[in-house]
């Protein structure tokens, strides 16, 4: 029988499988039609990543079904990628509070964003500490370069000051210790205060080619990036699945009523979105 692959880029094809062959086997046909190594695959079916060890009868695969093939990015891709980005320039629009129009300001885009920060600097006395650099709506972190904040040609840079670190007062002192025993207690902890800390995250549509930004705490609910989704979609101009989708992460299927702490989804981590719907399995 006839069953059709729809890689997460590229055209869909089909190819002829067998109703007792394993999904190692059929990815052995993928790789000798299509020159897709079996390890950088991954399938899926009605929402559920089909095991090697499987079989079409398990899988309630049937003539034209449609599965998702996910490929893996290899390391000469991203090394190809990276080259092909070094040491182009590009011109920011950048808005600072006491400007009154955006300021052009031309930067490499292997730059990272603590350099912007210092260019920053040089056209406004305020130290490095004290600048927070946001771009679609997300805040970027010192470390990372342009590149990997999607930053390109004429981007707008908005720019904002922290405030000035002041004497702690004897309440704020207070909600800062840890609190005594080895029980909860009315204070606030160091730790609380990072739990509460918001991710940065980027997410990839099935059809862009564009990543979205989306803060979200690390407590919420992976169906609250739906809901997320759904305010910048007129925003920021880009499109989900009209039929319904459901979220990647690291080649995993991810459960909506899980956190995205119990995802172990971490700073900056990018999530891959799908059409279709997560089914039980057979």
């Amino acid at each position: 029988m006839d069953v059709n692959f729809e890689p997460q880029r590229g055209r869909s094809f089909s190819i002829e499988v067998g109703f007792f062959d394993t999904i190692l086997e059929i990815k052995e046909k993928v790789k000798k039609y299509q020159g897709i190594p079996v390890s950088k695959q991954t399938l899926i079916f009605n929402g559920n990543v089909l095991k090697d060890d499987l079989n079409v009868e398990h899988t309630e695969i049937l003539q034209n079904s449609h599965i998702q093939l996910m490929i893996a990015a290899s390391e000469s891709d991203k090394s190809a990628e990276n080259s092909s980005s070094l040491s182009k320039k590009i011109q920011l629009n950048v808005k600072i509070p006491t400007y009154k129009m955006h300021v052009p300001l031309e930067m490499e885009v292997t730059d990272t964003v603590g350099k912007l920060k210092e260019k920053i600097q040089e056209m406004e006395a305020v130290p490095v500490n004290r600048l927070m650099i946001h771009s679609s709506g997300a805040e970027l972190q010192d470390h990372r370069s342009l590149c990997e904040c999607e930053i390109s040609e004429n981007s707008d840079i908005d720019v904002s000051f922290r405030p000035s670190p002041t004497a702690a007062s004897p309440a704020a002192m207070a909600a800062l210790s840890p609190s005594p025993g080895p029980g909860p207690g009315p204070g606030l902890g160091p730790t609380t205060l990072l739990g509460s800390k918001k991710l940065k995250l980027l997410v990839l549509p099935k059809c862009g080619t564009k990543k979205i930004p989306v803060e979200m705490n690390a407590s919420d609910n992976v169906g609250e990036l739906r809901k997320e989704l759904q305010k910048l979609q007129e925003k920021l101009q880009f499109s989900l699945p009209q039929e319904g989708y459901f979220f990647i992460y690291k080649q995993n299927v991810m459960d909506d009523d899980r956190s995205f702490r119990w995802h172990h989804v971490g700073q900056g981590d990018t999530i891959e979105v799908f059409n279709g719907s997560v089914t039980g399995g057979s």
